[in-house]
């Protein structure tokens, strides 16, 4: 009984865990630079480091212009939220 207690305890830990994982998203900085970019931003193909977009606001660093991280991640948050447009009914 034990064992199903710890196994279910354990499990648990693991979803919540892989849940709080998916609000965050992984940004890139470089050692010298002063923004962070998309994993596949053209403008940084070495030299760059993973840390989440928080931390990367909290430490100073500012969007990228050219790959706009923060505008793609708002369009999947509106997408997510957005509801169904309701019909408009039409004048006669």
């Amino acid at each position: 009984m034990k064992t199903l207690q710890k196994f279910i305890l354990v499990f648990a830990l693991i979803l919540f865990s892989g849940i709080m994982n998916l609000n965050a998203q992984t940004v890139y900085v470089t050692e010298k630079g002063k923004k962070y970019h998309a994993k596949n931003c053209d403008l940084v193909k070495t030299g760059k480091k993973g840390m989440e977009l928080a931390a990367a606001k909290k430490a100073g660093f500012g969007p990228c212009g050219h790959c706009k991280v923060e505008a793609t991640e708002e369009k999947k948050a509106e997408a997510k939220t957005e509801k169904p447009a309701k019909a408009k009914p039409k004048k006669k």
